[in-house]
């Protein structure tokens, strides 16, 4: 059968949802297709791991509803995209259909990063936490302990996950020094996983997992130094933008691996936009392309796309890595540079712990340019708009940055000197 739309767009998460009610919002004659592997309305995949540990239900973590699509005028079709013909303006569907576009939007997302080639990585036991169906999975699978890889938040929020549900031992294996080595620094680290074990979650660092246990099920892990029984491994390594489709369609990808997208979420064949976790964009604190794939990005990003490839026309500025969650009574929040990335010359740290509270401010020359937190999110919207001014800064525009002075020498002046700036401001 052949189909054929204004709009099509590959992908129904945050950032493909955003784009179709967006390009509905902007031209409500538009026929929009999306097309969803997943039979599933949109969802909140940060609420992911509160639904595994019962703390939110099915209901809650949904975001849309079928009729939401319906009532905007949005077909929904759960198919598989297996390619798309750029010269003919055309996708192919899993069954033989076709469906031809005026503008494509590329929302295909991320998948999560898969040791397939280590040993017992395929045994029953084995699982990731991007989709629903990986939850529901790992909810049906009835384990009793797990070992968690990786530091990130998803090793970080599945852990605790894991173990509100129940399961009698949790162990999070991480092979570098410390946990999150790209977001916190060694001091923050340690409070972390001081947090971890308070919560019941053994943390093992400098040791990398080289095997997985076992004849038919998975039966525990064997690390660089020791083996530990488990009956569940639950994989957070990473994720990488699922960009295959585009590749195979000639569209450019950047030197990260995404899709390379300029200000509007062009690519680089006209009339074939991209956003979400499969797109390179711009980072706001280094004028560098990155691959930020968070909630924030992706819907902000769609929104983009879906206007510009509804006719309008709307920037992108890029977003930034904010590495945040605020799960099961553990809050962590890191911004902006480690402390192995200030300038030796310049640079100064402040840190303060009171009440189970950790706070870190990384400076240069005075600015703000780094925060770590546990415990406490309380100013980290002050604390975002500082960095932010701090790496926008461009030779000949007004400044507006804001420069901590020396005689502030612990957290608590920064902060109040930095509200003050702020109200001063308005």
């Amino acid at each position: 059968m052949e189909y054929k739309t204004d709009l099509l767009i590959l992908g129904t998460g945050a950032a493909g949802s955003s784009a179709a009610f967006a390009a509905r919002k902007q031209c409500p004659d538009l026929s929009i297709w999306m097309i969803s592997r997943e039979d599933e309305p949109e969802y909140s995949e940060p609420a992911l791991p509160d639904l595994l540990s019962g703390e939110l239900s099915m209901a809650k973590v949904r975001v849309k509803n079928w009729e939401e699509y319906r009532n905007a005028g949005i077909d929904v079709r759960c198919r598989e995209a297996v390619q798309i013909d750029a010269a003919a303006k055309k996708v192919f569907l899993d069954g033989g259909d076709t469906v031809s576009y005026g503008a494509l939007i590329l929302a295909t997302g991320s998948q999560p990063i898969r040791l397939r080639k280590m040993q017992g990585t395929g045994l029953p036991g084995n699982f990731v936490m991007k989709s629903l169906a990986d939850v529901l999975d790992l909810e049906h699978y009835h384990g009793k302990s797990a070992v968690v890889v990786g530091s990130g938040a998803i090793g970080i929020e599945g852990s605790m996950a894991l173990k509100a549900r129940g399961f009698e031992r949790v162990t999070m294996v991480e092979a570098l020094d410390w946990l999150s080595p790209r977001s916190l620094d060694r001091e923050t680290s340690d409070k972390l996983q001081a947090a971890l074990e308070g919560f019941g979650v053994e943390v093992l660092t400098g040791e990398a997992v080289q095997a997985v246990l076992g004849e038919d099920k998975v039966e525990g892990v064997e690390t660089s130094k020791r083996r530990i029984p488990c009956d569940v491994v639950l994989w957070g390594i990473g994720m990488r933008p699922d960009v295959q489709l585009a590749k195979d369609a000639g569209v450019e990808l950047g030197a990260l691996g995404g899709i390379r997208v300029d200000d509007r979420m062009r690519t680089s064949i006209p009339h074939i936009y991209a956003c979400g976790d499969c797109a390179e964009s711009l980072d706001i604190l280094s004028g560098q392309p990155a691959l930020h794939l968070f909630w924030e990005p992706a819907q902000r990003g769609g929104a983009a796309a879906g206007v510009n490839a509804a006719g309008g026309d709307v920037p992108y500025l890029g977003s930034a890595a904010v590495f945040l969650t605020n799960k099961g009574g553990l809050s962590i929040a890191a911004l902006g540079k480690t402390a192995a990335e200030l300038d030796p010359c310049t640079g100064r740290i402040l840190q303060e712990e009171k009440d189970g509270l950790f706070r870190r401010l990384l400076l240069e020359d005075g600015y703000l340019k780094g925060v770590q937190m546990l415990g406490t999110l309380t100013d980290i919207d002050l604390f975002f708009e500082n960095i932010r001014k701090n790496a926008m800064q461009r030779e000949g525009a007004w400044d507006l940055r804001v420069q901590i002075p020396e005689d502030c020498t612990t957290v608590r002046e920064a902060i109040f000197f930095l509200r003050k700036s702020r109200r001063n401001a308005i």
